[in-house]
């Protein structure tokens, strides 16, 4: 079958793949997922919460599990939203850099040809390596909320523009908005520093074999059971590839991303203290998925305290003159506009 020419069931196939990483795969899961909208998931807590009290009024048993997977998804999303912006503004900033630096050591006769300028560019490789980060984060993104009981948060290259997120890393992890930005902003980082370019075009490959499988099976997916679990294995054994420096650099600005976007990085810290706590409790890793959190290296309690400390220079306070303080003027702004009186 080609592929390239129905790309909708392609990324479909891919979407279930990535389900089945974490453990989704029943059609009663699947029917749970949520999925929110960047500038558009109001409207969803919205229905969400109209079919709250329609369940609250009928006394449905299902009540308090909806409840609970509307606020993660409504974290999920604020959090979301504001890491996606401060990532993309951040990128954007780094660009601009990048051309400066570039063109500050051409000579006069290459600025003044705008075809020439441009090839130069394009050959840069410091241009080149934001240029591609723009292109990963410039888009609407999606806030994918998937019931399982594999605590992750991922995001993938071959699904660009999702944040994947568990509902059991809320479970077991996420007690603030401080730490699932952390979560995120660590994640996010990954895409933006490239690690996950270099084990796209392996990973892209094994899912298109688990996509053909389940598409040419004769045993109505008995056989291609058998073969995913391998390439599972295989693509889990590629996640523990990614090296101490990689996760290094998107803890340092993983860190950083949340502090832009206004959150308590000492408090966020904490989530990888109970990340390692939970590791070395039970005693095996926390868990598999798509590029995830988890794949790589477990929580350690040395990346905690680097966080730690790294939370004394990297925390709200450094912006507050940039990001922060924008923010507040315009909450502050609307609360004069609701009542006509300030507020000090």
């Amino acid at each position: 079958m080609d592929y390239s020419r129905e790309p909708e069931s392609m990324q479909s196939r891919l979407f279930d793949s990535t389900l089945a990483s974490v453990g989704c795969t029943s059609s009663e899961d699947k029917e749970q997922i949520l999925v929110a909208y960047e500038g558009e998931w109001r409207n969803l807590l919205s229905k969400l919460r109209s079919d709250l009290k329609l369940r609250r009024a009928q006394d449905d048993t299902s009540y308090d599990k909806m409840h609970q997977r509307m606020k993660m998804m409504h974290n999920s999303s604020i959090v979301g939203e504001k890491i996606v912006k401060v990532a993309r503004n951040y990128v954007k900033e780094r660009l601009t850099d990048a051309v400066r630096e570039a063109t500050s050591q051409m000579p006069p006769n290459v600025l003044d040809d705008e075809n020439l300028l441009y090839r130069l560019l394009e050959w840069d490789d410091e241009v080149n390596r934001w240029t591609k980060a723009r292109r990963h984060m410039e888009g609407s993104w999606q806030f994918v909320l998937i019931p399982s009981a594999v605590p992750n948060a991922f995001v993938s290259e071959i699904l660009p523009h999702r944040i994947f997120i568990t509902t059991s890393l809320f479970e077991t992890f996420i007690e603030s908005q401080d730490e699932l930005a952390l979560v995120l902003g660590h994640e996010i980082s990954h895409l933006i520093l490239g690690h996950s370019s270099a084990r796209n075009g392996l990973e892209t490959s094994f899912r298109t074999l688990e996509i053909l499988m389940l598409s040419l099976d004769p045993t109505e997916g008995l056989l291609s059971l058998g073969v995913m679990a391998v390439l599972a294995s295989i693509r889990s054994a590629i996640g523990a590839l990614h090296s101490r420096d990689n996760e290094r650099c998107a803890d340092e600005l993983g860190i950083r991303l949340t502090a832009m976007a206004c959150y308590d990085t000492r408090a966020a810290s904490q989530v990888f203290y109970k990340m390692h706590k939970f590791n070395v409790e039970s005693g095996r890793d926390v868990g598999v998925g798509l590029g995830g959190l988890f794949d790589s290296h477990p929580p350690s309690e040395e990346r905690f305290i680097y966080l730690l400390k790294e939370s004394d220079e990297e925390n709200p306070a450094k912006y507050e003159e940039t990001n922060c303080s924008s923010l507040k003027t315009i909450f502050f702004d609307a609360l004069k506009s609701g009542d006509g009186k300030e507020r000090r």
